[in-house]
C-alpha cells in the first residue's frame, strides 16, 4: 500500500470510518466533495513483507505462518487426505441469525482489575487492550445460552471467555509490544550463535539453512525479522549481496503481558448453580432483554 492507502486504514482502524476529501470533474467543472465510509469493518492483511508501516502494524494483531517441516508436513496430510465432500452451511446460517437477534451488550466485571494486572510497559498496549476486551466481549456473544446477566439485561463475561482468547492472543501481544520474542527468531538467533562458537566469523544464509533445516527462502525471511529487530547484524550493507550475518543486541527475558486466569479469580461473575438466561426466549423481535438476569448471579 501507498502512503495514501495506509493512512485510510490507518483511520478505519482507530476511528472505525474513512473520511477524506477529492475533487471531481462535473458538467459545471470541477467540484470539491467529501466522501465519509462508515465502518466496522474487520480487516485482514496478507503480506511477504517482514513488517508493515509502523503506524499500521500498532493497530494490528500480527499472525506469523510457521514455517517449520513439521508444519510443512501436516499441510501435505491434510492435503492428501482432503475430500470435496458436501457441507451443509444451514446449521452456520442459523447461528448467525440467532447471533443477530440475541443480546449484543457486553459487561466484563473483571476489565478493572485486568487493567490492574498488564504491566504498562509500551504505549501500543493502550489500542491492544481494547482489542483484547473486544474480543473477550465477542466470546461471551458467542456462548450467550450459558452466561448470566445484569439488571440491565446485558452480557456477563466470565474468566471463561478471557481463558480462550488468552490462549490465542498472550504471545501475540507480547511479541507486539516486544516483550518476548518468537520462538523462530530465538531459534534463529540460537543457530546462528552455535555456527559462530565453532569458529567461523560471519554466517550465510546457506549456512544457516543447512543448519536449521530449511529452505532458504524461509530463513531468509527469519533472519531479516531478526536483523530488524536488532538481534542480528548483517555486515553486507550492499543490495543484493549475499547477507553475512552476526550476532546484534541479546535476546532478553521474556516479559508476561496477560495475566494467568487465577490472578483475576474473585473479580469475575459466579455463577453458582443459577441456570443460565436463554437469549431468546421471552425477547421481543429487537432483540431487547425480555426477562430479569439468572437468580443467583451476582459480582464477586
Amino acid at each position: 500500500m501507498g502512503e495514501f492507502a495506509s493512512y485510510l486504514v490507518r483511520s478505519l482502524l482507530s476511528e472505525g470510518r474513512i473520511v477524506y476529501e477529492m475533487v471531481e470533474r462535473q458538467a459545471s467543472g470541477l467540484v470539491p466533495r467529501r466522501i465519509e465510509k462508515e465502518g466496522p469493518t474487520g480487516l485482514i492483511v496478507t503480506t511477504t513483507a517482514v513488517r508493515l508501516h509502523p503506524e499500521n502494524e500498532t493497530r494490528l494483531l500480527s499472525l506469523h505462518v510457521t514455517d517449520t517441516r513439521a508444519q510443512t508436513r501436516e499441510v501435505m496430510r491434510a492435503i492428501a487426505h482432503s475430500t470435496r465432500a458436501d457441507f451443509d452451511l444451514a446449521p452456520w446460517i442459523a447461528l448467525q441469525q440467532w447471533i443477530a437477534r440475541g443480546e449484543h451488550r457486553v459487561e466484563i466485571p473483571f476489565a478493572p482489575a485486568l487493567a490492574e494486572r498488564i504491566p504498562p510497559i509500551a504505549v501500543r498496549l493502550r489500542r491492544d487492550f481494547g482489542q483484547l476486551l473486544n474480543l473477550i466481549r465477542a466470546h461471551a456473544i458467542l456462548h450467550q445460552a450459558t452466561r448470566a446477566r445484569d439488571s440491565a439485561g446485558r452480557l456477563l463475561a466470565t474468566l471463561e471467555d478471557y481463558e480462550a482468547v488468552r490462549e490465542l492472543l498472550a504471545e501475540i501481544i507480547a511479541e507486539g509490544v516486544e516483550a518476548t520474542v518468537a520462538p523462530a527468531i530465538r531459534e534463529t538467533v540460537e543457530a546462528i550463535s552455535r555456527i559462530l562458537a565453532a569458529g567461523s566469523d560471519e554466517v550465510s544464509i546457506a549456512q544457516l539453512a543447512q543448519v536449521m533445516g530449511l529452505d532458504k527462502s524461509a530463513v531468509s525471511r527469519r533472519a531479516a525479522a531478526a536483523v530488524q529487530q536488532g538481534f542480528l547484524w548483517n555486515r553486507e550493507d550492499r543490495k543484493g549481496r549475499p547477507a553475512r550475518l552476526c550476532l546484534g543486541e541479546p535476546i532478553p527475558a521474556a516479559i508476561g503481558i496477560l495475566p494467568a486466569r487465577e490472578v483475576l479469580h474473585g473479580c469475575s461473575v459466579d455463577r453458582g448453580d443459577s441456570p443460565p438466561s436463554p437469549p431468546l426466549e421471552g425477547r421481543t423481535e429487537a432483540g431487547s432483554p425480555g426477562r430479569s438476569p439468572s437468580p443467583g448471579a451476582h459480582e464477586t
